[in-house]
């Protein structure tokens, strides 16, 4: 059933999504939709009136409660970002943040047409994954800006790393838990910025024995956080 997510609660659909409903899909008033808002989603009935689109609720579903998890994404190539921004949505991530690291190749520039961008592809991922939200995107111009306390764990994907795997590390997760998952850059993660980490009380945790490209390495840990809260 397709999904559709509204910025603020109504009872319309406008924009990409009405013509989406109109023109992709064809529907026809009484059709049935699932509208997400403020990380509600309901069952709700199509009502079209000339070339608007209205809904009526009928049910609320329930929702799956699941640990917050952040990722802290070491700024990577265009377009690495927009294959983080994409399959991190897929695989549960809550918030998205990107960060320039010592061997980020990219730099930040022209960050509104990227965030547009990024949320449109996080907004289809989101449908397609039939989640309740859709995850905040962000750009930091550095890690000192990241609240790190905001977070009771940090885990550090550190190829360095051989014995420290994630279910010794996580062993338990959690509902409440408020997670910050760090992947580094082409390149990986510098020995002063590993320091930096340790500061932040960070555990530095192994992915396996293959090294993983940076756009993809995050779905491993999220895959297990997922699956520990399944």
């Amino acid at each position: 059933m397709q999904r559709y997510f509204l910025k603020t609660k109504s009872n319309e659909i406008t924009g990409p999504d009405a013509h989406h409903i109109t023109k992709v899909m064809r529907m026809s008033s009484h059709d049935q939709i699932i509208v997400c808002y403020e990380k509600r989603c309901f069952l709700s009935e199509v009502l079209l009136e000339d070339s608007r689109v209205f809904f009526k609720e009928i049910k609320e579903l329930e929702s799956v409660k699941s640990p917050y998890v952040a990722l802290i994404q070491g700024l990577p190539k265009h377009p690495k970002s927009e294959t983080v921004c994409k399959y991190a949505t897929l695989f549960g991530a809550s918030k998205i943040t990107f960060v320039p690291m010592q061997r980020s190749i990219a730099k930040l520039d022209n960050e509104n047409n990227k965030l547009k961008r990024m949320h449109l592809i996080a907004k289809e991922a989101a449908e397609l994954a039939h989640r309740f939200d859709i995850p905040d995107i962000t750009f930091e111009s550095a890690l000192k800006h990241i609240d790190w306390k905001q977070f009771n764990i940090v885990l550090l994907a550190d190829e360095n790393e051989k014995t420290l795997t994630l279910p010794i590390a996580c062993p338990s997760i959690k509902e409440d838990d408020r997670i910050a998952l760090i992947i580094g850059p082409e390149g990986g993660i510098t020995d002063q910025e590993r320091a930096y980490f340790e500061q932040q009380g960070a555990k530095m945790v192994s992915l396996g024995k293959n090294i993983l490209p940076t756009e993809l390495a995050a779905l491993y840990a999220l895959s297990y956080v997922s699956l520990k809260n399944f």
